[in-house]
């Protein structure tokens, strides 16, 4: 049953942030995650894949992290979403030096598994997780299952973000993407422990 009762708990927290959004903070930490998004053909970003890597580089700009964690593997268009992350925050003046590459994630769970495993490496436990507003949801909960302290730092400049009909239309794919991954995943099973 407890399964069941933090999925509510998770879609009322998805509807909550549909209607208001959620807070930007000004929360400083070592390392920012920016989640990966669709790469189009001749390895061009899609606005989504633009926008978050945008709102990293100005996370940089303004001295909130020091390091940025890109992380995405090949979709149906090469290179993969951190290479392509990766160029546009150099071209936003952050230094090759303070990006770090994660490009086999073909998930959003594939990407906290692997992203724990790095910073478990560079001796970082907590970040701040750059992506959709109501993507967060989910994301953040996924990364706290794998051991990973993650702290919401929604890209509002996305078009999933203030494209009405976009918005709507994640709103559902995460509303199913959360109960999805409470039970295949076991997302908030393990609360106490950290994952692998």
């Amino acid at each position: 049953m407890r399964p069941l009762r933090q999925s509510c708990r998770d879609l009322a927290g998805l509807l909550e942030v549909w209607r208001k959004g959620m807070p930007r903070g000004s929360v400083r930490a070592e390392v920012a995650v920016v989640l990966g998004a669709q790469v189009l053909k001749g390895g061009r970003p899609s606005t989504t894949l633009r926008a978050r890597a945008e709102h990293a580089a100005l996370l940089y700009g303004a001295g909130r992290v020091r390091r940025i964690i890109v992380t995405g593997g090949v979709g149906e268009n090469p290179p993969s979403e951190a290479e392509v992350m990766a160029d546009i925050l150099r071209s936003r003046g952050v230094p090759g030096e303070a990006i770090l590459l994660e490009r086999e994630a073909l998930s959003t769970w594939d990407s906290a598994l692997l992203v724990a495993a790095m910073l478990r490496r560079i001796g970082v436990d907590g970040v701040l997780l750059v992506t959709d507003p109501l993507h967060c949801v989910r994301a953040v909960e996924a990364f706290k299952e794998a051991g990973v302290d993650a702290v919401a730092e929604p890209a509002y400049e996305s078009p999933m973000w203030y494209r009405k009909w976009r918005r709507a239309g994640q709103l559902l794919r995460e509303a199913a993407a959360i109960v999805w991954y409470r039970f295949h995943h076991g997302i908030g099973s393990r609360r106490d422990t950290p994952g692998p």
